[in-house]
């Protein structure tokens, strides 16, 4: 009963939504109304990118690469990154080593950043699956955030459980984001530079029956 009780505790503190009105702000929430196979309907909903630092939580659909694949890729060049940021704020402004330690976590960034959008698949109503590299021109680059949405991880997950998607929702809860665009309550449509381009994928094959 302990071990249940502490587990209980745990999750509840994941999905407290005091997360939403601290320093993090508020998070753009999703629901996804499908039919089934069977002719039934069935209720998905997601949170954009993390929630209070978690990429998955029961319930919820999940992120459009394997978690693990994204720990073991990540923790440990993240963890070399720090360790650069604070080498170099220990040493004077204007050393040609500060600059060369700064060259070296720049580039570990932009490649750590390559690797983890090589981790993304996405899947379409037909049976078809891409990388963000096919939506993306390469010299552009992927926006910081692509794939992390609601709307993108909802279709995602339809369409590899045979769901049909019959009405889309996105909204803002929490407190209003730094930039003033985003407020509690309100619906909003799928961000242009990071959905627009991957969402007609997405949603090819979804008006087949």
């Amino acid at each position: 009963m302990g071990a249940a009780r502490d587990l209980i505790t745990r999750m509840n503190h994941e999905l407290a939504t005091d997360y939403l009105y601290g320093e993090a702000r508020g998070k753009m929430f999703g629901v996804l109304v499908c039919r089934t196979i069977e002719g039934k309907t069935e209720i998905l909903k997601a949170f954009s990118g993390q929630y209070n630092g978690q990429w998955e939580m029961k319930g919820w659909v999940p992120p459009l690469f394997d978690v693990q694949d994204f720990k073991d890729l990540n923790d440990p060049v993240e963890k070399e990154i720090k360790a650069l940021g604070k080498e170099a704020a220990e040493i004077p402004s204007g050393k040609s080593c500060r600059e060369t330690i700064l060259l070296k976590r720049k580039q570990l960034s932009r490649q750590l950043m390559k690797d983890i959008h090589a981790l993304y698949r996405l899947n379409n109503f037909k049976g078809e699956q891409c990388s963000l590299f096919d939506f993306f021109p390469q010299d552009r680059g992927i926006p910081t955030g692509t794939g992390d949405c609601c709307a993108p991880k909802l279709l995602n997950y339809a369409a590899i459980h045979n769901l049909k998607p019959l009405g889309l929702v996105e909204f803002y809860w929490g407190k209003t984001n730094k930039s003033a665009s985003k407020h509690e309550g309100q619906f909003y449509l799928a961000c242009e530079n990071k959905c627009g381009p991957i969402l007609g994928f997405l949603l090819c094959g979804s008006q087949t029956d």
